[in-house]
């Protein structure tokens, strides 16, 4: 099978916990070495857009424009934001999609990798969800200030039906934030996942979840790549 994943990895062992918990982690899910080279490509050659949820509608502004706006108006854009989530209805990070046109070599043969046929039948196997026939991929980077509230990843118009994240921040520590948290219907937490280094997180779309609040003293930026499987 041709995959990018650590060959020592048998992923057929987590099966049981996924039928369980409708969700898995992995740790060391990519060679050492292939994950450090995806840390820089992510660290050192990407410019990432600003995200943001204002008052229902998702937007994304680049550095450029971002830069261009007026205090008052970055003010404003600010306060809408907090306020926002404030009630539990936002996100602020920093993204890229990546498509088939995507530039950088070693980005775009890993967004490759995950579309082959080799992935997505590995995925199907694993988490019984027969059919999968793409993955979608963006390149995420949170930095101190941003964050996603509680919200599940049902979008019926994508077919989406698994969610996944490869981390790829070195020596990151939990009281930084960036914590993918795992939520009850009540709200109650049920789990809460620190971002380690060369981790896979993958569950189902049902799953509310969030990433928490990144702290003012966080050291460095939390890199990651995510998207999801799913049936078109």
């Amino acid at each position: 099978m041709n995959t990018p994943f650590n060959n020592d990895i048998d992923l057929s062992k987590f099966k049981k916990t996924f039928a369980d918990n409708g969700k898995i982690r992995v740790n060391d899910i990519l060679p050492f070495e292939n994950a450090a080279h995806l840390y820089q490509a992510l660290s050192e050659r990407f410019v990432f857009d600003n995200a943001m949820a204002i008052d229902g509608q998702n937007i994304v502004v680049s550095p450029d424009e971002w830069k261009a706006l007026k205090d008052e108006q970055k003010k404003q854009t600010y306060f809408k934001l907090m306020e926002n989530a404030a009630k539990g209805n936002g996100f602020s990070y920093g993204r890229k999609y990546i498509t088939d046109d995507e530039s950088d070599e070693l980005i775009k043969s890993f967004y490759t990798a995950l579309n082959g046929e080799d992935v997505l039948n590995a995925m199907s196997e694993l988490t019984g969800v027969g059919e999968l026939n793409y993955a979608s991929m963006q390149v995420t980077r949170f930095i101190p200030g941003q964050f996603l509230t509680r919200h599940k990843d049902v979008v019926d118009a994508e077919g989406r039906k698994l969610a996944y994240v490869f981390n790829l921040s070195p020596e990151w520590h939990p009281d930084w934030g960036g914590l993918l948290q795992f939520f009850n219907e009540d709200g109650s937490t049920s789990e809460s996942w620190t971002p380690n280094f060369n981790t896979l997180s993958l569950f189902t779309v049902e799953n509310i979840h969030s990433v928490t609040y990144l702290t003012p003293f966080a050291k460095k930026p939390r890199f990651s790549i995510t998207g999801w499987f799913g049936k078109r």
